[in-house]
Protein backbone atom coordinates (compact mmCIF):
# COMPACT_ATOMS: atom_id res chain seq x y z
CA UNK A 1 0.00 0.00 0.00
CA UNK A 2 1.70 3.25 -0.86
CA UNK A 3 1.55 6.18 0.96
CA UNK A 4 -0.83 8.02 -1.52
CA UNK A 5 -3.51 5.26 -0.99
CA UNK A 6 -3.21 5.32 2.56
CA UNK A 7 -3.93 8.89 3.00
CA UNK A 8 -6.72 8.70 0.88
CA UNK A 9 -8.06 5.38 2.72
CA UNK A 10 -7.05 7.56 5.95
CA UNK A 11 -9.36 10.97 4.41
CA UNK A 12 -12.40 8.78 3.70
CA UNK A 13 -11.95 7.12 7.07
CA UNK A 14 -11.90 10.23 9.22
CA UNK A 15 -14.84 11.81 6.86
CA UNK A 16 -17.15 9.07 7.41
CA UNK A 17 -16.25 8.65 11.18
CA UNK A 18 -16.62 12.50 11.53
CA UNK A 19 -20.24 12.20 10.32
CA UNK A 20 -20.98 9.43 12.68
CA UNK A 21 -19.70 11.62 15.88
CA UNK A 22 -22.06 14.78 13.91
CA UNK A 23 -24.61 12.21 13.69
CA UNK A 24 -24.48 10.81 17.14
CA UNK A 25 -24.14 14.98 18.86
CA UNK A 26 -27.60 15.50 16.72
CA UNK A 27 -29.17 12.61 18.69
CA UNK A 28 -28.18 13.12 21.99
CA UNK A 29 -29.12 17.15 21.28
CA UNK A 30 -32.58 15.61 20.55
CA UNK A 31 -32.94 13.34 23.37
CA UNK A 32 -35.97 15.23 24.88
CA UNK A 33 -37.22 16.38 21.57
CA UNK A 34 -41.06 15.33 20.90
CA UNK A 35 -41.27 13.95 17.40
CA UNK A 36 -37.24 13.37 16.96
CA UNK A 37 -36.39 9.95 15.29
CA UNK A 38 -33.23 8.62 16.04
CA UNK A 39 -30.88 8.59 13.04
CA UNK A 40 -27.97 6.28 12.69
CA UNK A 41 -25.20 6.60 10.01
CA UNK A 42 -24.71 3.28 7.74
CA UNK A 43 -21.18 2.74 6.72
CA UNK A 44 -20.51 0.89 3.33
CA UNK A 45 -17.63 -0.59 2.39
CA UNK A 46 -15.11 1.33 -0.58
CA UNK A 47 -12.89 -0.68 -2.49
CA UNK A 48 -10.32 0.40 -0.41
CA UNK A 49 -12.09 2.43 2.48
CA UNK A 50 -15.39 2.93 4.09
CA UNK A 51 -18.02 5.61 3.57
CA UNK A 52 -21.29 6.36 5.28
CA UNK A 53 -24.19 6.00 2.27
CA UNK A 54 -26.72 7.09 4.06
CA UNK A 55 -27.78 8.68 7.43
CA UNK A 56 -30.87 6.21 8.25
CA UNK A 57 -33.97 7.15 9.96
CA UNK A 58 -34.47 4.44 13.00
CA UNK A 59 -38.53 4.26 12.11
CA UNK A 60 -41.20 1.31 12.42
CA UNK A 61 -43.81 2.73 9.93
CA UNK A 62 -45.87 0.17 10.67
CA UNK A 63 -46.41 1.08 14.30
CA UNK A 64 -46.28 4.88 13.09
CA UNK A 65 -49.52 3.52 11.48
CA UNK A 66 -51.04 1.77 14.48
CA UNK A 67 -50.66 5.03 16.97
CA UNK A 68 -51.81 6.89 14.28
CA UNK A 69 -55.26 4.88 14.30
CA UNK A 70 -55.31 4.96 17.62
CA UNK A 71 -55.49 8.57 17.88
CA UNK A 72 -58.47 8.44 15.59
CA UNK A 73 -60.12 6.64 18.37
CA UNK A 74 -58.56 9.14 21.13
CA UNK A 75 -59.80 12.08 20.03
CA UNK A 76 -63.34 10.51 19.11
CA UNK A 77 -63.43 9.89 22.38
CA UNK A 78 -62.22 13.06 23.76
CA UNK A 79 -64.63 15.08 22.02
CA UNK A 80 -67.38 12.61 23.36
CA UNK A 81 -65.88 12.80 27.01
CA UNK A 82 -65.90 16.59 26.69
CA UNK A 83 -69.87 16.92 25.66
CA UNK A 84 -71.34 14.25 27.69
CA UNK A 85 -69.40 15.58 30.43
CA UNK A 86 -71.26 19.13 29.90
CA UNK A 87 -74.46 17.43 28.87
CA UNK A 88 -73.92 15.91 32.14
CA UNK A 89 -73.95 19.51 34.09
CA UNK A 90 -77.60 20.52 32.00
CA UNK A 91 -78.89 17.30 33.75
CA UNK A 92 -77.95 18.53 37.26
CA UNK A 93 -80.97 17.22 39.26
CA UNK A 94 -79.28 17.32 42.76
CA UNK A 95 -81.76 19.25 45.17
CA UNK A 96 -85.73 19.88 44.25
CA UNK A 97 -85.26 22.52 41.42
CA UNK A 98 -84.38 19.96 38.75
CA UNK A 99 -87.47 18.79 36.45
CA UNK A 100 -87.53 15.46 38.82
CA UNK A 101 -87.97 17.73 42.14
CA UNK A 102 -90.53 20.00 40.04
CA UNK A 103 -93.01 17.14 38.89
CA UNK A 104 -92.86 15.69 42.05
CA UNK A 105 -94.04 19.11 43.41
CA UNK A 106 -96.35 19.74 40.58
CA UNK A 107 -97.89 16.66 41.64
CA UNK A 108 -98.33 17.42 45.13
CA UNK A 109 -99.82 20.89 44.09
CA UNK A 110 -102.87 18.94 41.87
CA UNK A 111 -102.90 16.31 45.26
CA UNK A 112 -103.78 19.46 47.42
CA UNK A 113 -105.63 21.60 45.37
CA UNK A 114 -107.81 18.14 45.03
CA UNK A 115 -107.93 18.20 48.85
CA UNK A 116 -108.83 22.27 48.64
CA UNK A 117 -110.82 22.88 45.49
CA UNK A 118 -111.69 25.91 46.26
CA UNK A 119 -108.58 27.54 47.79
CA UNK A 120 -107.04 30.43 46.40
CA UNK A 121 -103.14 29.67 47.72
CA UNK A 122 -103.32 26.33 46.47
CA UNK A 123 -104.44 27.49 42.52
CA UNK A 124 -101.55 29.87 43.28
CA UNK A 125 -99.06 27.73 44.10
CA UNK A 126 -99.89 25.22 41.34
CA UNK A 127 -99.80 28.29 38.57
CA UNK A 128 -96.48 28.97 40.36
CA UNK A 129 -95.04 25.35 40.30
CA UNK A 130 -96.39 24.38 36.78
CA UNK A 131 -94.55 27.63 35.49
CA UNK A 132 -91.22 26.97 37.00
CA UNK A 133 -91.89 23.42 36.02
CA UNK A 134 -92.27 24.40 32.12
CA UNK A 135 -89.37 27.35 32.86
CA UNK A 136 -86.66 24.38 33.68
CA UNK A 137 -88.13 22.27 30.65
CA UNK A 138 -86.66 25.24 28.44
CA UNK A 139 -84.07 25.69 30.54
CA UNK A 140 -82.94 22.00 29.62
CA UNK A 141 -83.68 22.25 26.32
CA UNK A 142 -82.02 25.56 25.39
CA UNK A 143 -78.69 24.27 27.59
CA UNK A 144 -78.69 21.43 25.04
CA UNK A 145 -79.43 23.16 21.78
CA UNK A 146 -76.47 25.89 22.92
CA UNK A 147 -74.30 22.91 23.56
CA UNK A 148 -75.12 21.42 19.56
CA UNK A 149 -74.12 25.21 18.35
CA UNK A 150 -71.01 24.81 20.55
CA UNK A 151 -70.05 21.55 18.63
CA UNK A 152 -71.10 22.77 15.51
CA UNK A 153 -68.89 25.42 15.76
CA UNK A 154 -66.19 23.49 16.87
CA UNK A 155 -66.33 21.40 13.85
CA UNK A 156 -65.79 24.39 11.96
CA UNK A 157 -62.39 25.34 14.21
CA UNK A 158 -61.60 21.47 13.46
CA UNK A 159 -62.24 21.60 9.92
CA UNK A 160 -59.71 24.49 9.33
CA UNK A 161 -56.93 22.49 11.97
CA UNK A 162 -57.41 19.68 9.88
CA UNK A 163 -56.40 21.83 6.64
CA UNK A 164 -53.42 23.40 8.42
CA UNK A 165 -51.86 19.88 8.53
CA UNK A 166 -52.81 19.04 5.25
CA UNK A 167 -51.52 22.17 3.43
CA UNK A 168 -48.07 21.47 5.56
CA UNK A 169 -48.17 17.62 4.66
CA UNK A 170 -48.30 18.48 1.15
CA UNK A 171 -45.39 21.45 1.31
CA UNK A 172 -42.85 18.91 3.13
CA UNK A 173 -43.92 16.39 0.12
CA UNK A 174 -42.67 18.39 -1.96
CA UNK A 175 -39.25 19.65 -0.36
CA UNK A 176 -38.77 16.11 0.33
CA UNK A 177 -39.19 15.98 -3.78
CA UNK A 178 -36.76 18.31 -4.24
CA UNK A 179 -33.97 16.96 -1.65
CA UNK A 180 -31.32 14.34 -2.35
CA UNK A 181 -31.48 11.19 -1.04
CA UNK A 182 -28.27 11.68 0.96
CA UNK A 183 -29.16 15.12 2.41
CA UNK A 184 -29.99 14.06 6.34
CA UNK A 185 -31.86 17.44 6.57
CA UNK A 186 -34.54 14.39 4.89
CA UNK A 187 -34.67 13.07 8.20
CA UNK A 188 -35.81 16.37 9.81
CA UNK A 189 -38.45 16.92 7.11
CA UNK A 190 -40.01 13.07 7.78
CA UNK A 191 -39.87 13.73 11.27
CA UNK A 192 -41.98 16.85 11.12
CA UNK A 193 -44.19 14.84 8.48
CA UNK A 194 -44.71 12.43 10.84
CA UNK A 195 -45.92 14.77 13.76
CA UNK A 196 -48.27 16.19 11.59
CA UNK A 197 -49.97 12.86 10.29
CA UNK A 198 -49.75 12.34 14.24
CA UNK A 199 -51.93 16.14 14.27
CA UNK A 200 -54.24 15.15 12.02
CA UNK A 201 -54.83 11.61 12.90
CA UNK A 202 -56.55 13.27 16.20
CA UNK A 203 -58.76 15.47 13.97
CA UNK A 204 -60.09 13.20 11.38
CA UNK A 205 -59.90 9.21 10.66
CA UNK A 206 -57.48 8.48 7.28
CA UNK A 207 -54.99 6.09 5.75
CA UNK A 208 -52.08 6.69 3.60
CA UNK A 209 -49.29 4.99 1.71
CA UNK A 210 -45.96 6.70 0.93
CA UNK A 211 -45.26 6.47 -3.05
CA UNK A 212 -41.94 5.81 -5.00
CA UNK A 213 -40.88 9.32 -4.61
CA UNK A 214 -41.20 9.63 -0.42
CA UNK A 215 -44.41 11.46 -0.16
CA UNK A 216 -47.00 10.36 1.50
CA UNK A 217 -50.44 10.20 0.20
CA UNK A 218 -53.47 10.72 2.55
CA UNK A 219 -56.88 9.14 1.82
CA UNK A 220 -60.75 9.28 3.53
CA UNK A 221 -62.25 6.21 4.05
CA UNK A 222 -64.15 6.64 0.60
CA UNK A 223 -60.87 7.09 -1.42
CA UNK A 224 -61.27 10.71 -1.91
CA UNK A 225 -57.68 12.33 -1.46
CA UNK A 226 -56.72 15.17 1.17
CA UNK A 227 -53.32 15.39 0.12
CA UNK A 228 -51.54 13.69 -2.86
CA UNK A 229 -47.87 14.43 -3.21
CA UNK A 230 -48.21 18.77 -3.47
CA UNK A 231 -51.92 18.70 -4.01
CA UNK A 232 -54.49 19.41 -1.21
CA UNK A 233 -58.35 18.04 -0.97
CA UNK A 234 -59.30 20.59 1.70
CA UNK A 235 -62.30 20.00 3.59
CA UNK A 236 -65.05 22.74 3.90
CA UNK A 237 -68.19 23.27 5.88
CA UNK A 238 -71.37 23.57 3.94
CA UNK A 239 -74.79 24.57 6.11
CA UNK A 240 -78.47 24.30 4.65
CA UNK A 241 -78.31 20.72 4.48
CA UNK A 242 -78.87 19.56 7.50
CA UNK A 243 -81.96 19.25 9.55
CA UNK A 244 -81.13 22.57 11.28
CA UNK A 245 -80.00 25.01 8.77
CA UNK A 246 -77.68 26.55 11.05
CA UNK A 247 -75.42 23.50 11.49
CA UNK A 248 -72.61 22.46 9.05
CA UNK A 249 -72.31 19.48 7.15
CA UNK A 250 -68.58 18.74 6.14
CA UNK A 251 -67.71 18.34 2.26
CA UNK A 252 -64.71 18.57 0.35
CA UNK A 253 -63.73 22.04 -0.95
CA UNK A 254 -63.06 21.47 -4.64
CA UNK A 255 -65.97 18.47 -4.59
CA UNK A 256 -68.42 20.13 -7.20
CA UNK A 257 -71.08 17.25 -6.43
CA UNK A 258 -71.03 18.85 -2.47
CA UNK A 259 -71.70 14.97 -1.19
CA UNK A 260 -71.85 15.55 2.68
CA UNK A 261 -68.85 13.20 3.98
CA UNK A 262 -70.52 13.32 7.66
CA UNK A 263 -71.10 9.47 7.36
CA UNK A 264 -67.64 8.87 5.96
CA UNK A 265 -65.96 10.63 9.22
CA UNK A 266 -65.55 7.85 11.60
CA UNK A 267 -62.90 8.77 14.05
CA UNK A 268 -60.93 11.61 15.32
CA UNK A 269 -62.41 14.85 16.88
CA UNK A 270 -65.07 15.75 14.14
CA UNK A 271 -66.25 12.37 14.46
CA UNK A 272 -67.02 13.03 18.21
CA UNK A 273 -68.47 16.22 17.83
CA UNK A 274 -70.33 15.43 15.32
CA UNK A 275 -71.80 12.71 17.59
CA UNK A 276 -72.55 14.97 20.38
CA UNK A 277 -74.19 17.56 18.14
CA UNK A 278 -76.51 14.90 16.42
CA UNK A 279 -76.53 12.07 18.14
CA UNK A 280 -76.18 12.10 21.78
CA UNK A 281 -77.48 16.09 22.31
CA UNK A 282 -80.26 15.71 19.91
CA UNK A 283 -81.12 12.27 21.30
CA UNK A 284 -81.92 14.00 24.81
CA UNK A 285 -83.79 16.91 23.00
CA UNK A 286 -85.96 14.29 21.78
CA UNK A 287 -86.52 12.70 25.11
CA UNK A 288 -87.40 15.89 26.84
CA UNK A 289 -89.65 16.79 23.74
CA UNK A 290 -91.52 13.48 24.17
CA UNK A 291 -91.85 13.69 28.03
CA UNK A 292 -93.00 17.42 27.65
CA UNK A 293 -95.68 16.47 24.85
CA UNK A 294 -97.06 13.21 26.75
CA UNK A 295 -97.09 15.97 29.73
CA UNK A 296 -99.24 18.24 28.11
CA UNK A 297 -101.71 16.23 26.37
CA UNK A 298 -102.58 13.69 29.47
CA UNK A 299 -102.97 16.75 31.61
CA UNK A 300 -105.18 18.84 29.11
CA UNK A 301 -106.62 15.35 28.70
CA UNK A 302 -107.80 14.98 31.94
CA UNK A 303 -108.23 19.35 32.37
CA UNK A 304 -111.12 19.60 29.65
CA UNK A 305 -113.35 16.78 31.40
CA UNK A 306 -113.36 19.13 34.65
CA UNK A 307 -114.92 22.23 35.25
CA UNK A 308 -113.77 25.23 37.42
CA UNK A 309 -114.96 28.19 39.84
CA UNK A 310 -117.24 29.43 37.35
CA UNK A 311 -119.41 25.92 36.69
CA UNK A 312 -117.58 25.63 33.15
CA UNK A 313 -116.25 22.93 31.66
CA UNK A 314 -111.82 23.34 31.68
CA UNK A 315 -109.83 24.39 28.71
CA UNK A 316 -106.74 23.62 28.25
CA UNK A 317 -104.34 23.77 31.49
CA UNK A 318 -100.81 24.02 29.07
CA UNK A 319 -100.97 26.22 25.69
CA UNK A 320 -101.87 22.81 23.19
CA UNK A 321 -99.80 24.47 20.21
CA UNK A 322 -96.85 24.68 22.69
CA UNK A 323 -95.50 20.82 23.08
CA UNK A 324 -91.79 20.61 23.02
CA UNK A 325 -89.78 21.36 25.62
CA UNK A 326 -88.25 24.43 24.22
CA UNK A 327 -91.47 25.94 24.14
CA UNK A 328 -94.37 24.28 26.73
CA UNK A 329 -95.94 27.09 28.79
CA UNK A 330 -99.04 27.42 30.91
CA UNK A 331 -102.05 28.52 28.62
CA UNK A 332 -102.62 32.23 29.40
CA UNK A 333 -106.37 32.13 30.18
CA UNK A 334 -105.15 29.84 33.40
CA UNK A 335 -101.78 32.01 34.04
CA UNK A 336 -104.88 35.92 33.88
CA UNK A 337 -107.60 33.52 36.36
CA UNK A 338 -106.78 30.65 38.25
CA UNK A 339 -110.29 30.32 38.72
CA UNK A 340 -110.33 28.73 35.48
CA UNK A 341 -108.52 25.89 36.64
CA UNK A 342 -110.96 22.69 36.41
CA UNK A 343 -110.22 21.11 39.84
CA UNK A 344 -113.23 19.48 40.19
CA UNK A 345 -115.24 16.33 38.50
CA UNK A 346 -118.66 17.63 38.85
CA UNK A 347 -119.93 21.41 39.41
CA UNK A 348 -119.98 20.79 42.98
CA UNK A 349 -116.36 21.72 43.45
CA UNK A 350 -116.15 18.07 44.67
CA UNK A 351 -111.72 17.81 43.51
CA UNK A 352 -112.19 14.86 41.66
CA UNK A 353 -110.41 16.23 38.07
CA UNK A 354 -107.30 17.61 40.65
CA UNK A 355 -106.98 14.17 41.93
CA UNK A 356 -107.04 12.22 39.01
CA UNK A 357 -104.12 14.69 36.98
CA UNK A 358 -102.40 14.39 40.27
CA UNK A 359 -102.21 10.44 39.76
CA UNK A 360 -101.00 10.71 37.09
CA UNK A 361 -97.44 10.42 38.38
CA UNK A 362 -98.74 6.80 39.01
CA UNK A 363 -99.78 6.00 35.29
CA UNK A 364 -97.52 4.39 33.23
CA UNK A 365 -97.66 6.34 30.26
CA UNK A 366 -94.41 6.38 28.52
CA UNK A 367 -92.26 3.75 26.91
CA UNK A 368 -95.38 2.21 25.19
CA UNK A 369 -96.54 1.92 28.82
CA UNK A 370 -93.70 0.71 30.74
CA UNK A 371 -93.17 3.74 32.70
CA UNK A 372 -94.15 6.50 34.78
CA UNK A 373 -93.34 9.93 33.54
CA UNK A 374 -91.19 10.29 36.33
CA UNK A 375 -89.70 7.08 35.71
CA UNK A 376 -88.76 7.78 32.12
CA UNK A 377 -87.11 10.86 33.15
CA UNK A 378 -85.24 9.37 35.58
CA UNK A 379 -84.03 6.74 32.84
CA UNK A 380 -82.99 9.75 30.80
CA UNK A 381 -81.24 11.04 34.24
CA UNK A 382 -80.04 7.34 34.30
CA UNK A 383 -78.61 6.95 30.98
CA UNK A 384 -76.63 10.66 31.00
CA UNK A 385 -74.87 9.20 33.91
CA UNK A 386 -73.95 5.79 31.86
CA UNK A 387 -73.07 7.40 28.74
CA UNK A 388 -70.33 10.10 30.88
CA UNK A 389 -68.97 6.54 32.63
CA UNK A 390 -68.64 5.19 29.10
CA UNK A 391 -67.07 7.76 27.68
CA UNK A 392 -65.18 8.33 30.61
CA UNK A 393 -63.65 4.39 30.45
CA UNK A 394 -63.53 5.13 26.33
CA UNK A 395 -60.98 7.91 27.04
CA UNK A 396 -58.74 5.82 29.48
CA UNK A 397 -58.73 3.17 27.24
CA UNK A 398 -57.58 4.38 24.30
CA UNK A 399 -55.36 7.13 25.97
CA UNK A 400 -53.75 4.08 27.79
CA UNK A 401 -53.28 2.41 24.22
CA UNK A 402 -51.63 5.82 22.97
CA UNK A 403 -49.22 5.83 25.44
CA UNK A 404 -48.44 1.82 25.50
CA UNK A 405 -47.76 2.19 21.74
CA UNK A 406 -45.99 5.78 22.12
CA UNK A 407 -43.86 4.22 24.60
CA UNK A 408 -42.68 1.48 22.13
CA UNK A 409 -42.28 3.81 19.73
CA UNK A 410 -39.48 5.60 22.14
CA UNK A 411 -37.96 2.04 22.40
CA UNK A 412 -37.40 1.94 19.18
CA UNK A 413 -37.17 5.03 17.63
CA UNK A 414 -36.17 7.81 20.91
CA UNK A 415 -33.08 8.02 21.40
CA UNK A 416 -30.66 6.51 24.62
CA UNK A 417 -28.39 8.18 26.19
CA UNK A 418 -26.10 5.29 27.35
CA UNK A 419 -26.52 3.89 23.64
CA UNK A 420 -25.36 7.00 22.01
CA UNK A 421 -22.52 7.36 24.53
CA UNK A 422 -21.17 4.08 23.67
CA UNK A 423 -21.84 5.11 19.77
CA UNK A 424 -19.76 8.23 20.56
CA UNK A 425 -16.61 6.23 21.91
CA UNK A 426 -16.73 4.04 19.29
CA UNK A 427 -16.70 6.33 16.53
CA UNK A 428 -14.00 8.32 18.25
CA UNK A 429 -12.05 5.47 18.81
CA UNK A 430 -12.60 5.02 15.10
CA UNK A 431 -11.46 8.57 14.47
CA UNK A 432 -8.37 8.17 16.25
CA UNK A 433 -7.33 5.41 14.07
CA UNK A 434 -7.77 6.74 11.02
CA UNK A 435 -5.60 9.73 12.25
CA UNK A 436 -3.06 7.94 13.00
CA UNK A 437 -3.28 6.06 9.58
CA UNK A 438 -3.76 9.50 8.41
CA UNK A 439 -0.08 10.47 10.12
CA UNK A 440 1.55 7.33 9.43
CA UNK A 441 0.81 7.92 5.47
CA UNK A 442 2.13 10.81 5.94
CA UNK A 443 5.08 9.77 6.82
CA UNK A 444 5.76 7.76 4.30
CA UNK A 445 4.87 9.64 1.63
CA UNK A 446 7.68 11.85 3.07
CA UNK A 447 9.91 8.81 2.70
CA UNK A 448 8.79 8.32 -0.81
CA UNK A 449 9.66 11.84 -1.53
CA UNK A 450 12.99 11.86 -0.42
CA UNK A 451 14.21 8.90 -2.05
CA UNK A 452 12.72 10.31 -5.10
CA UNK A 453 14.42 13.20 -4.85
Amino acid sequence: MSGINALYIAKEALLSHQTAINTTGTNIANANTDGYTRQRPIFNTLSQSVEVSTIERVYDQFLGAQINEKRHSLGSSEARQDGLGRIEMIFDEVGDDGINGLLNRFWNAWEDLSAHPSGQTERMELVSIAQSLTSKFDAYSDALLSLQYDANARIEDLVQEANSYIADIADINGRISETPPDDSSINDLKDKRAELLSDLAGVVDFHYIEDAGGAINVYLANGMFLVEGVQTGDLAVLSGNHANTLFYDIVLEDDASEAILNDVITGGQLKGYLDIRDTEAAGYVTDLDTLAATLVSEVNTLHRQGYDMNQNLGEDFFDSTKTTAGTMEVSAAIVADINTIAASETVNSDGGTAGMIGALRNEFLMNGGHATINGYFDSVVWRVGQDVADANREYDHHTDLVTQMTNKREDVSGVSIDEEMMNLIRYQNGYNAAAKLCSMADEMADTLMTLVL
